[in-house]
């Protein structure tokens, strides 16, 4: 236990240093090399959150992103009660299917004048899309730009 706390604080000394050499896993045990690469995917999720809210105009309603995966959801919350309140997927098509492609913090959403839509943007290879949001399910969706 005391050699995982150790382990744990090499990394956030890594982390707030800045730092991106690896740590060697030489010597650990299995139960040691676990925690090692948990404690290491929790530190990366602190630099690049997986998920981000994003605010629409409307005081009701933000967007959901994977910034993995750029899939898209509508969320919207309500004090009048349960049944104001959803989420539902805008589009659930993965822009990235390889999971070695997959990385936190790829895709990004950026607002446009319109306040139904925003635009996507796979920040790594350039990929854009339209997004619309809007209380009608048939008004939603996520077209390729290019």
């Amino acid at each position: 236990m005391k050699k995982s706390w150790l382990l744990f604080g090499l990394m956030a000394l890594l982390l707030i240093a800045g730092c991106k050499q690896e740590v060697k896993q030489e010597g650990l045990s299995e139960k040691d090399t676990q925690m090692f690469q948990y404690m290491e995917a929790y530190l990366n999720q602190l630099r690049e959150p997986r998920y981000q809210l994003f605010k629409t105009q409307n005081m009701w309603t933000f967007l959901k992103l994977d910034t993995m995966t750029g899939q898209i959801w509508q969320v919207q919350y309500s004090v009048k009660g349960n049944e104001y309140r959803f989420e539902t997927a805008l589009d659930l098509n993965i822009r990235i299917l390889t999971p070695k492609d997959q990385i936190c913090g790829r895709f990004t959403l950026y607002p446009t004048e319109n306040m139904y839509n925003f635009l996507l943007l796979d920040q790594i290879d350039g990929r854009c899309w339209q997004v619309q949001w809007s209380t009608e399910p048939n008004n939603r969706g996520v077209i390729p730009i290019n």
